[in-house]
């Protein structure tokens, strides 16, 4: 049988992880804005475009100890494509800055790596990238500078140390480079990385490129620009450490994660790196291929010194938002086994590694969601009904004096602030955003056995005399300047075969039917559609006598928003297509005969 191209697997795997953190988002995420969001894009970005009133140098505006430059853009850029501001949108496109990372890895590892040993990187990196120990990164939509901070990185030391020439790659590199600065105020310790490389190298082999030169010039250039950044916050001098003990302490405990309940022994997961770097640092001269391992290693190091010091003395040295950096440290772990040891020691220590590795990682991700991810669930239901009680009644007590963790934000007050900006009002995303009133009056009274309606009452024909039928209505016209989607809950027989009745939106431009595709009966179900353009109304027809349907003031949705709940709803297939093409390509390696 004929093998698959490469490229077939290539894409199953970044199906595979990108489907499995549109199930984790679906499951555990919330459209609505939380915490830093309020203040680093609604406050410094949003608002100030909004308004007319925005510049360039509110990116550049410090967010607690970084200038989360690229994270804002991103941000504005995806608000501009869609022209509302949603969480669900923002972590399905993370989702997939995240999936780039991983292929980032998987082709990386490919200079190293070949048939069984590639296959279980593929398998580790999965792991890696799909459960749930880093939970705070893939449901909240302003977690994305770990991600970049992680894709630009890898692209900076990769592309920038393969190579002693000049050419596209090495300037895809620099420039890489120069956007790890400006994303965190870590960013710019690949260029520390790059530099500890060329030096090492100009050490042992006594010579330097016209492009190592120049090379280190813009690594030494990066380095002061981030360290200059950099923005120190007198409020966290609490979470630094105290000690070169407790500063130990906390370095050792990153290097030993995922296996942080057994710490120290833990730190045995560490061994291979550790037997890597003695083995180059000893050695006279290094390959592309040494080089590469061996900066991405002393970034990982950095990163992990520069955490330390950091957040050494706060208790929250292995918070959620870390741990994606460290999967790196995992990811080379695999790399240093398979090319620092051969024959039978090497498959015993790659199976215990591997198998000690996967422990730890599914009970830090158990731990997350039993302690975290799950009691999130509801309260995000509850901080949506807060925020979207207070945007139609504009009353401040349903925000003030709420439990912790019942309103998204750590002060009810400030959010009240936030929330008064009528721009920021709306931009809202669909889950509080204020409904389009269309009744006109319309008759509104429900079956007693109706749940209650999340919203208004637009119209129900439940108690319409069979004298008045049928039964035609027309709202009044609504702006041309509405969002193109609209989203109606209906309930009652509308999509039931033979039901005389219809909702329709119409303009001058068209009409689009509203119907359920099968009648919800007693439940409101959601029905979106795209309006048609221009100004629209809406129009029902009722006929039937002994049936009847309601359905509540639309709410207007972005584009791109439609777009990601579509992806989050229908996760299935795409983890479906994952694991369909990975099949296809790896059934014929399978059935090759062995030489």
């Amino acid at each position: 049988m004929k093998p698959h191209p490469p490229w077939l697997m290539m894409l199953g795997f970044c199906l595979l992880i990108f489907g499995a953190k549109l199930w984790f988002i679906d499951v555990g995420g919330s459209d609505l804005p939380t915490w830093d969001q309020w203040d680093a894009q609604s406050e410094n970005v949003l608002r100030p475009w909004l308004e007319g009133g925005w510049h360039i140098r509110d990116v550049f505006q410090p967010h607690n100890e970084h200038r989360l430059v690229t994270t804002k853009l991103y941000s504005l850029g995806l608000f501009i494509a869609n022209g509302q501001w949603d969480c669900f949108l923002e972590t399905t496109a993370n989702a997939a800055v995240h999936t780039l990372c991983a292929l980032l890895l998987l082709l990386l590892a490919r200079r190293w790596l070949a048939g069984i040993w590639l296959g279980l990187f593929a398998a580790l990196l999965v792991l890696l990238f799909t459960l749930p120990f880093s939970w705070e990164n893939t449901l909240c939509g302003f977690q994305v500078q770990f991600y970049f901070l992680l894709l630009f990185s890898l692209g900076h030391v990769w592309l920038t140390l393969e190579g002693d020439r000049f050419g596209g790659r090495w300037a895809v590199g620099q420039l890489s480079g120069g956007l790890a600065v400006i994303t965190m105020a870590s960013g710019f310790l690949s260029g520390a990385a790059i530099l500890a490389v060329l030096g090492h190298r100009l050490v042992r082999e006594r010579r330097w490129s016209a492009q190592q030169i120049t090379t280190a010039g813009l690594a030494l250039v990066s380095c002061i620009a981030g360290w200059l950044l950099k923005y120190e916050v007198p409020g966290h001098a609490v979470l630094h450490a105290r000690g070169p003990g407790q500063f130990a302490g906390a370095f050792l405990e990153l290097l030993a994660w995922p296996g942080s309940t057994l710490f120290p022994w833990a730190l045995v997961l560490f061994a291979p790196a550790v037997i890597f770097l003695v083995r180059r640092i000893r050695s006279q001269a290094t390959s592309a291929d040494d080089a590469i391992l061996l900066g991405l290693q002393i970034w990982l190091l950095l990163q992990c010194l520069a955490l330390a010091a950091a957040r050494g003395g706060g208790g929250t040295i292995l918070a959620p938002r870390y741990l994606d950096l460290l999967t790196v440290n995992l990811a080379l772990g695999w790399i240093f086994l398979a090319r620092e040891f051969s024959g039978r020691v090497r498959r015993w220590l790659a199976a215990v590694w591997l198998a000690a590795v996967a422990a730890g990682l599914i009970q830090q991700s158990c731990m997350m969601w039993r302690d975290n991810v799950e009691p999130d669930i509801s309260r995000h239901q509850r901080q949506e009904g807060h925020v979207r009680d207070f945007l139609r009644t504009r009353d401040p007590a349903h925000l003030l004096n709420q439990p912790w963790g019942d309103v998204p934000y750590p002060d009810g007050g400030t959010l009240v602030q936030r929330l008064a900006s009528p721009a920021i009002q709306a931009i809202m995303p669909p889950s509080v955003r204020r409904s389009i009133p269309v009744s006109n009056g319309a008759p509104t009274i429900l079956p007693a056995t109706a749940p209650a309606a999340i919203r208004p009452i637009a119209l129900s024909t439940w108690s319409l005399p069979a004298h008045a039928l049928p039964f035609h209505w027309r709202s009044a016209p609504q702006s041309a300047g509405t969002l193109p989607v609209l989203r109606f809950r209906i309930a009652g027989d509308l999509g039931r075969p033979g039901y005389q009745g219809q909702l329709v939106v119409r303009s001058a431009a068209g009409t689009v039917l509203v119907e359920p595709d099968s009648a919800p009966g007693n439940y409101w179900k959601n029905v979106s559609v795209f309006r048609p353009a221009g100004e629209w109304w809406l129009e029902v027809t009722a006929a039937d006598s002994g049936t009847w349907f309601a359905f509540t003031e639309p709410v207007d949705v972005g584009r791109l928003t439609w777009v990601a709940e579509k992806l989050l709803k229908y996760h299935f297939l795409v983890i479906a297509a994952g694991l369909t093409l990975l099949a296809c390509g790896a059934l014929p390696q399978l059935r090759r005969p062995r030489p």
